[in-house]
């Protein structure tokens, strides 16, 4: 008995560190971020118009290596043969710790900044620190591995795949994610910690947002002294301003949005995101260098993506108006995109945080609980926009009881 209450554990060896040296050691060479993503560009004439995901043939993926037979069938995949025996080192530029990332790892070498696509729970194995700046060095060996593109976004991760969301539609994926971690170890290695530099992170401000543009999708962007625009709902004082669109979607989209499971659905919300009996929903707040912006792929627009499964879902957002700045991952969400703009451009560009401290704005600045509930009361009673029929979109109603947009909450 004395013998079996007693266990002398092996204990476990550190993690491996990689370094270039072992990249070397098995003959891979290494390729910066952004020939990679020129490597898309050759293949395909460049990311615009190929991340429709429509079918198979407007899915485009680049394999990072020769395909099989069964690859071969796909109408909107191409091999690339001379990317087996290469690498891309990167530092971490994101974080999933607060849950507003998911399953995704951003990842910048100086030249440009690309998505991973993996597993949840990356914070543990790669490191960031956003108020130090220290981050780690990621070794990506690409053979096997495919770069998508997804509504003009791209993305290294699995092969190709697709499903059927919860509405019925069926949905087409350029790449899926290394869900399983010993998987994707075999291609993402945790390299020596280092820190975060000028070449890392971008400085945008008043001055300079017409600078950011297609290679710049997917790296870190601090938005200095940029302004919450409440486009088409109503602000704290009651008042609407001019309706923003998407293309020639004459809707309130994109202001504060929640959707719903499959058709999406419109209404005002004055929280990062909606988070209530289990209910988790999106929600985007725009933020705007350009006071004469009429759609959202001008420049200068940007909509800031907060997940419901984020820490800070519930958190009030800052009144119309607000000047701050906001840290987080430049991206794109487009239908159709020539980057420039107007009726016929439905792009919207989208701002990913890490964490609720990267929304840098004044206390006195942020609404307070009673002034996000009394404003989403407000605007449900007085919905704020037409659908392109010509009719009224009704005001969000969540499927749950005691809810601050219903009007039945007890509080």
């Amino acid at each position: 008995m004395a013998v079996s209450c007693y266990n002398d554990f092996d204990t476990p060896a550190p993690r491996k560190i990689y370094t270039d040296a072992d990249m070397t050691a098995q003959g891979l060479e290494h390729v910066t971020i952004k020939e990679v993503k020129g490597w898309f560009d050759s293949a395909f004439g460049g990311i615009s118009d190929t991340g429709t995901n429509k079918d198979w043939s407007t899915t485009k993926t680049l394999k990072f290596g020769d395909l099989t037979p069964d690859e071969e069938k796909f109408a909107g995949v191409k091999g690339w043969s001379s990317a087996s025996n290469k690498y891309i080192k990167g530092k971490v530029i994101s974080s999933d710790r607060q849950g507003n990332i998911y399953k995704s790892l951003y990842i910048d070498d100086g030249t440009a900044g690309i998505e991973l696509k993996l597993y949840n729970g990356l914070y543990l194995d790669f490191y960031l620190n956003l108020n130090t700046l220290e981050s780690q060095w990621v070794y990506v060996c690409l053979d096997g591995l495919f770069l998508g593109n997804y509504r003009m976004m791209l993305s290294i991760g699995d092969a190709p795949s697709d499903s059927i969301n919860t509405s019925g539609t069926h949905k087409f994926y350029a790449n899926s994610n290394l869900d399983n971690p010993n998987i994707a170890k075999q291609y993402v290695f945790p390299g020596e910690r280092v820190m975060l530099d000028d070449t890392n992170i971008l400085e945008i401000n008043s001055q300079n947002y017409t600078t950011l543009g297609e290679a710049q999708l997917g790296r870190l962007v601090r938005f200095t002294d940029v302004k919450v625009r409440y486009a088409g709902i109503p602000n704290q004082n009651h008042d609407t301003n001019p309706i923003m669109t998407n293309g020639s979607f004459t809707s309130v989209f994109p202001t504060w949005i929640v959707t719903d499971w499959g058709t999406p659905r419109y209404g005002a919300w004055y929280r990062w995101a909606y988070n209530i009996n289990n209910v988790r929903l999106y929600a985007s707040v725009l933020i705007s260098y350009n006071d004469a912006a009429k759609y959202t792929s001008d420049k200068g627009v940007y909509s800031i993506r907060t997940s419901g499964y984020s820490q800070f879902a519930m958190k009030p957002i800052p009144k119309d108006g607000a000047v701050g700045t906001v840290l987080g991952i430049y991206g794109i969400y487009a239908r159709e995109s020539t980057f420039t703009g107007g009726a016929d451009d439905y792009a919207q560009y989208q701002i990913t945080v890490s964490r609720l401290e990267d929304l840098d704005f004044k206390a006195e600045d942020v609404l307070t609980d009673a002034e996000a509930d009394e404003l989403a009361r407000w605007a449900s009673a007085n919905p704020a926009g037409w659908n392109d029929a010509g009719e009224y979109y009704d005001s969000f109603q969540p499927p749950v009881k005691n809810d601050p947009m219903g009007g039945d909450l007890e509080e």
